[in-house]
């Protein structure tokens, strides 16, 4: 009898978390690689359609993405940009010419769960996107290369755990 509990209890268990995935994954959005957005960002050529922001500071930044106006970041790791401004122009000339080590720069469609366009992005970082339906606010995950790690360390430097 208590193993049939045990087992009814884990089927319930599974069964949620298998509805939790499901409404979880239904909200995720992704990049489509396209070298005509990346000519675009190259070239300054930006849509009046879209909010722009880059990721991070001003002179260090990452990524530069614009979205469709009725979307919004809300993230203190970006900054919103008018996409004519010289700021603009630094910031993408700055993602184009120092990609993160080992990869290059590209443009991408930000889609939404149903596939559908929402935005561009420029970048030499993948990222995770997902979005939410209500408030169309996007969420962008990414590496945090600024807040450190081993990935940081030259390989001449040795870690040290203050043993």
């Amino acid at each position: 009898m208590i193993k049939n509990i045990v087992r009814v209890k884990l089927a319930v268990a599974a069964a949620l978390a298998i509805m939790v995935s499901a409404c979880s994954i239904a909200n995720f959005g992704w990049l489509r690689n396209s070298q005509d957005v990346g000519q675009a960002f190259e070239t300054l050529h930006v849509s009046s359609d879209y909010r722009y922001w880059y990721l991070y500071l001003e002179n260090t930044p990452y990524a530069v993405l614009g979205l469709n106006r009725e979307y919004r970041i809300e993230d203190i790791s970006w900054t919103e940009v008018e996409p004519g401004s010289e700021v603009f122009q630094k910031v993408v000339g700055l993602v184009e010419s120092f990609p993160v080590s080992g990869s290059g720069t590209y443009g991408a469609y930000i889609l939404d769960a149903k596939g559908e366009q929402i935005g561009v992005w420029y970048s030499s970082m993948s990222a995770g996107i997902s979005i939410d339906p209500d408030s169309k606010i996007v969420f962008i995950t990414t590496g945090t290369l600024w807040m450190g790690g081993a990935e940081h360390v030259n390989e001449n430097e040795t870690l040290v755990d203050g043993n």
